[in-house]
């Protein structure tokens, strides 16, 4: 297993901690659909998931 390309990007995922009190605001207290939008900056956490590298993959012998 082998981190992704852009790893770095993953950082950026804590500005979605920033924005996590507005996006519950929406969902409590009817806040607008821009403070829904910061829920978005959590997707980029995603690139902190290693990757599988396909050279070392086991052939399942």
């Amino acid at each position: 297993m082998t981190l992704q390309k852009n790893w770095y990007l993953g950082f950026l995922g804590l500005i979605g901690l920033y924005k996590l009190p507005q996006v519950m605001d929406f969902f409590g207290a009817g806040g607008s659909w821009w403070d829904l939008a910061g829920a978005l900056w959590l997707f980029w956490f995603l690139f902190f998931i290693p990757e599988d590298d396909p050279q070392k993959a086991d052939d399942g012998a």
